[in-house]
C-alpha cells in the first residue's frame, strides 16, 4: 500500500460553553507547527480517465494528534484544513492545517 508523509500545523482551542447552550472558541493556540502524519494513498475512479490519488488522516491519527481517545466527527474543513469535533457532543478539538501539501485531493505538494 502506498503512503505519503505529510506535515500538519496543529491548533488547540480554549472552549467556552456547554453541550446544552453550545460551544464557542474563546481563543486558540498553535501547539505544533510540523506534526508528521503518514497517510494512506487512495486511488479514486480507478481505470478511468478521471483517476486521481487522494489521502486523508484517519480518525485514529487525528485522535493521536490531539491526544484524545473520543470518537471523532468532522464538522467543517476540506482536504488540507480539518476541524475535528468530539462526536458525542460536538466539542471542538481544534484545527489541523496541512503545511506540506497544497492539496490532498488530488495530491499536490506545496510549492516552495
Amino acid at each position: 500500500m502506498k503512503t505519503i508523509l505529510t506535515k500538519w500545523e496543529l491548533w488547540s482551542y480554549d472552549i467556552w460553553g456547554n453541550k446544552q447552550d453550545g460551544f464557542w472558541v474563546n481563543d486558540r493556540s498553535c501547539f505544533d507547527r510540523e506534526y508528521p502524519i503518514r497517510l494512506k494513498v487512495v486511488v479514486n475512479n480507478p481505470g478511468t480517465e478521471r483517476e486521481f490519488l487522494s489521502a486523508t488522516p484517519s480518525d485514529y491519527q487525528i485522535q493521536r494528534a490531539f491526544g484524545v481517545r473520543c470518537k471523532i466527527q468532522e464538522s467543517v474543513g476540506d482536504d488540507t484544513h480539518i476541524c475535528p469535533e468530539r462526536a458525542s457532543d460536538g466539542y471542538m478539538l481544534g484545527e489541523m492545517f496541512c503545511v506540506s501539501h497544497e492539496s490532498l485531493s488530488p495530491i499536490r505538494e506545496a510549492k516552495e
